[in-house]
């Protein structure tokens, strides 16, 4: 298994168990002492982990702006991702104009999109998803102005939201980094800033978030529960949790995903 497949699972593991020890962990998912000690000390590097004594930590106050590089975040919840995101393209019919926003699982929806061979127009402020749609002839692919984000492939800024504001899709897949109550919420003001004019750019918005996003918080709210038409998750939301959206009056599908990996190479 790849080091970001690797090291995903490692940060999956302490979202559930909030602290563990190397050996632990290690046993866990099952791979050698050494192998998990280097991830966890590259982890530990880049800020993602906290070393402890004999282990490692997620600080609760650290999930709010937790931001992985990209490819360990697009190797978290990977299988369920993937199926929320052919979910997501399935909607999608000819003629329709159809907003992505930047992130891992709308890059899922993407990419099961240009699979599907459906025309239709695109429109993203992502660089990575626009070249991914524009792979297809089928598919009119529109990336908004902007700066790039810093480590990233997203486009934020005025230009982005400009671009933005004078849309009216039929469709925008939005992400969330965090869903807390009726609150969806990301770890920085720009990115809440360009997610809050998605939110109004569309006739139904539709929140694509695999389970581990939800009932977490982050830095910064960017819209409520009530602002989305349909919320996509995997099915291993617990069902408590699926009828405190319904009580909201939001419709909530799940997916059905690969079970987890309990090894890993």
């Amino acid at each position: 298994m790849l080091p970001a497949k690797r090291r995903a699972r490692i940060i999956e593991l302490l979202r559930t168990e909030h602290a563990a020890s190397l050996r632990d962990m290690a046993e866990t998912l099952a791979i050698s002492l050494s192998t998990l000690r280097r991830d966890v000390e590259y982890l530990c590097e880049t800020g993602v982990l906290q070393r402890t004594h004999g282990g490692a930590l997620l600080e609760p106050a650290a999930l709010k702006m937790l931001e992985p590089s990209p490819e360990i975040a697009s190797a978290i919840a990977s299988a369920e991702k993937q199926a929320i995101g052919r979910r997501a393209a399935a909607m999608i019919q000819p003629g329709q104009t159809v907003i992505f926003d930047s992130g891992t699982t709308t890059a899922a929806a993407a990419a099961s999109a240009r699979e599907r061979n459906v025309p239709f127009t695109a429109v993203t402020n992502d660089l990575a998803i626009g070249a991914l749609l524009s792979g297809n002839a089928a598919i009119h692919t529109t990336v908004t102005g902007g700066y790039v984000r810093p480590g990233s492939s997203t486009l934020l800024g005025a230009g982005a939201m400009q671009t933005l504001s004078r849309l009216r899709a039929d469709i925008a897949f939005i992400g969330t980094h965090a869903l807390t109550g009726e609150a969806l919420s990301d770890t920085s003001i720009e990115l809440a800033e360009i997610k809050s004019t998605i939110l109004r750019a569309a006739d139904r918005v539709v929140l694509l978030a695999d389970s581990g996003k939800f009932f977490s918080t982050s830095f910064c709210t960017f819209g409520r529960l009530v602002d989305v038409q349909l919320v996509i998750t995997d099915d291993k939301l617990p069902p408590e949790h699926a009828a405190v959206i319904r009580a909201l009056g939001v419709p909530v599908e799940t997916v059905e995903s690969a079970p987890r990996l309990r090894g890993v190479a």
